[in-house]
């Protein structure tokens, strides 16, 4: 047998016919788990000898240098210390002993000029750059301060109408409320407001996801009716002249922060609407314009309001509003009894005394 084993052919052999042996053994994990035990057990007996583990140390210093050189290989073999070395810190003892050596090793660092040079410009880079960080954190947060104070509760809910905040608001579509089985028509009836895009409030959402119709939505019959183009188009003062009431206050700002508020009592002064309008002139077309003076009391010299207003403009509003409740509950009407009355009175313009001494 000795003799065969001299054969390099024969070896060759042998050994191929044990390699895959051993393979075909270690498939079964209680032959592998037997097998690591007794090389570990070889291994630390060998590990023993001095001379064999400085050799033994070199070849894996050289093998991992070599494999460390792969970018991948070392970004993984970073985190498995990193992970190791954090599950090591979790032992009180451990995390002591690892500073006491940290503290020996700089001091012992700091003895050398350089070093020590060097970690000071470290610390003066570092310093600079937290500064900065601070300062570059406090403008933003002062931009953003800024710029949320300008923000105002301008977003409409598309049920109640109501004015909310941004974040107050959640957006929705009708395949998205349909998808949490609310019927089409019910989607219809509570969504007042037709956006391609639904916003609703905490309030009407919280409601509309329980199948109810919200308290406050607008077509429970408290939407405001579009203002109609001929009352649109009216001026402060040709407002006043057909108003049943006429409110006179002083609104002044409340301290610094610039907010208004009534200062006094308030007068709530009824007019004679039929009495207004039928003292301007009957013929008029829609360019003409008469001067118009509204006093407080007829012996105080400045005029409350003071404007150039439009007669035609105010008859055709004054018409429209007499057809609608709330004017027919006041018993305002027009009547024709003012051309008599009215017929051969004239006013003059009214000048400003600084256009009187332009004509002198």
């Amino acid at each position: 047998m000795r003799e065969r084993r001299t054969d390099d052919e024969f070896r060759l052999l042998a050994n191929r016919r044990r390699a895959n042996s051993h393979k075909i053994g270690r498939q079964n994990n209680e032959f592998k788990t037997d097998e690591n035990k007794r090389r570990a057990e070889v291994h630390k007996i060998e590990r023993q000898n001095d001379e064999f583990k400085t050799q033994e140390n070199k070849r894996r210093a050289e093998a991992l240098k070599i494999e460390r050189q792969n970018d991948e290989f070392k970004t993984q073999e970073n985190k498995r210390r990193a992970e190791a070395l954090k599950i090591e810190r979790q032992n009180d003892e451990f995390k002591t002993q690892e500073n006491e050596r940290r503290l020996k090793s700089l001091k012992i660092k700091r003895e050398e000029e350089e070093y020590k040079e060097e970690e000071r410009r470290r610390n003066a880079s570092r310093m600079r750059m937290s500064r900065d960080k601070y300062e570059n954190n406090f403008h933003l947060m002062k931009l953003n301060y800024e710029s949320k104070i300008k923000e105002g509760p301008t977003h409409i809910c598309s049920c109640c109408g109501g004015l909310w905040f941004e974040y107050s608001i959640k957006e929705f579509t009708v395949e998205m409320l349909r998808n949490k089985g609310l019927p089409k028509e019910f989607i219809d009836n509570v969504c007042y407001l037709k956006n391609t895009i639904i916003k609703l409030c905490v309030t009407c959402r919280k409601d509309i996801m329980l199948h109810k119709v919200p308290n406050l939505c607008l077509s429970n019959g408290l939407a405001f009716h579009e203002v109609p183009d001929c009352l649109k188009i009216l001026t402060e003062l040709e407002e006043r002249l057909i108003s049943p009431r006429i409110p006179f206050m002083v609104i002044r700002t409340l301290g610094f922060c610039k907010q208004f508020g009534l200062k006094g009592n308030l007068v709530n002064v009824p007019m004679n609407v039929d009495t207004n309008v039928s003292i301007l002139p009957r013929s008029f077309s829609d360019t003409h314009t008469i001067q118009l003076k509204i006093m407080r009391q007829m012996k105080n010299k400045n005029a409350f309001m003071y404007e150039i207003i439009r007669p035609k403009v105010v008859h055709t509003a004054i018409k429209y509003l007499i057809r609608q409740e709330l004017y027919k509950d006041e018993g305002i009407v027009i009547s024709n009894d003012w051309i008599k009355e009215y017929s051969n009175e004239r006013e003059n313009f009214i000048v400003n005394d600084e256009d009187k001494k332009l004509n002198v």
